[in-house]
């Protein structure tokens, strides 16, 4: 598959390679006596248990992640931080992919990162990263770990200033060029039943995105804190031409606009001193939205649906963490979200279009524990709750109505 490189991507990594330059001479002299400090962060977790999907009880499967972050402090202004981290799930699980929710049944996903801090006086640090991630997703039987249709790798890099205070604990504006490649998808998408637009080029999934970032953390007294973030995502696909209410292509390629916002409010509880507990309580509350130039055209119905994928997500999410005094960790959240596609139709079960637009709910509860055990290790578990509904009744292409539910225990490890 031919795989070009898009002029968007060359030019970020050029300007990546001198703005790095500039940190490290900025940073430190280019000889030193004693070295860089390096501070080592290892995490390592494995778990097992069983997944239920739709009421049916699967064999056991297990999940997997790993975290290595071996730090580098050159000097009191510069430090350099590489990671290495990755997850493996072999669990049923449905992932937002190319417009809609698919039903994956393996996961395995790594990810390399090299982020420089660069502290320009005490307030003011500068941070410069690169990054690149592998995901290998396994969405059908027939499918081989490493041969999925959906397989994707993203490379890019960021640019961050974070200013750092008593009361704004934390101010950060952030800009983020990537590049998102799905390599088998054009060799492997024959067949599928998928809208005429995503088969309108050779690499219809690929695109390269910017976004921007601002984000920022409150303190709100000695006990309670809030976090807010506001992100703008452009996106232009390298290959996927606009459909026409004929069913043809004009010669102008897909371009969304993708936005999210965040809102988080926190307080710590007094200690209950009986049983040595510190309770954290939150309330999260979130909203995006997705407005793309793209529609959708059904050959099999001879239908034309405009602004397919334009979406409003609002979610809000209620949670309580605590820890005991000797260590014994415990998380319990419910988080809700609702979707709102604002053009694309609600169908019947065998496939007819009718009048509503397709809204989504789902609710998810999820909880856990760790507690510590000697030498950094610990015994986890963790378990979750989720059932998605929708007015949506034809699920050939993607899901819109499931209930799930998991556990897992297994030991983690930390240094």
């Amino acid at each position: 598959m031919n795989r070009s490189t898009c002029v968007h991507s060359r030019r970020p990594a050029g300007l990546a390679r001198a703005a790095f330059a500039l940190l490290l001479s900025a940073a430190f002299p280019p000889t030193s006596a004693a070295g860089p400090d390096l501070v080592p962060v290892v995490s390592v977790e494995g778990m097992g248990g069983q997944f239920f999907f739709q009421g049916e009880n699967t064999s056991f499967s297990g999940n997997a992640a790993w975290q290595a972050t071996p730090g580098l402090k050159f000097s009191k202004r510069f430090s350099l931080l590489p990671t290495a981290s990755g997850r493996y799930q072999r669990t049923r699980e449905v992932q937002e992919l190319i417009g809609g929710g698919f039903l994956t049944r393996e996961n395995l996903e790594n990810t390399a990162t090299l982020k420089g801090i660069l502290a320009l006086n005490d307030s003011w640090k500068l941070k410069l990263k690169g990054s690149a991630r592998s995901q290998l997703l396994v969405e059908s039987d027939d499918e081989d770990l490493g041969k999925g249709l959906f397989d994707n790798v993203i490379v890019g890099m960021g640019l961050e200033a974070e200013r750092s205070g008593k009361r704004l604990r934390s101010l950060r504006f952030s800009l983020d060029p990537y590049a998102v490649r799905f390599p088998h998808y054009n060799s492997l998408a024959s067949g599928s039943s998928f809208g005429s637009e995503i088969d309108s080029g050779e690499n219809t999934l690929d695109f390269n995105a910017y976004d921007a970032t601002a984000a920022a953390d409150l303190g709100l007294g000695k006990s309670a804190f809030a976090s807010a973030m506001l992100l703008g995502s452009y996106r232009l696909f390298t290959d996927q031409k606009i459909v026409t209410d004929s069913g043809l292509f004009t010669d102008s390629k897909r371009k969304d606009w993708y936005g999210a916002a965040a809102l988080g409010l926190a307080r710590v509880l007094p200690e209950w001193s009986a049983l040595g507990l510190r309770t954290l309580v939150g309330f999260d509350a979130t909203a995006s939205l997705l407005d793309s130039d793209q529609s959708n055209y059904d050959a099999s119905r001879n239908r034309f649906n405009p602004d397919y994928y334009d979406y409003l997500e609002l979610g809000i999410a209620p949670k309580v963490l605590g820890r005991f005094k000797k260590g014994v960790e415990w998380s319990l959240v419910y988080g809700f979200m609702r979707r709102t596609y604002s053009d694309r139709p609600v169908q019947s079960a065998d496939g007819n279009y009718l009048a509503d637009p397709i809204r989504m709910n789902t609710h998810t509860v999820s909880g856990s524990v760790k507690v510590p055990l000697a030498k950094g290790f610990a015994a986890v578990a963790r378990g979750a709750w989720r059932r998605a509904t929708s007015n949506m009744q034809f699920e050939q292409t993607y899901r819109y109505n499931y209930h799930s539910e998991h556990y897992f225990t297994g030991i983690s490890w930390d240094y």
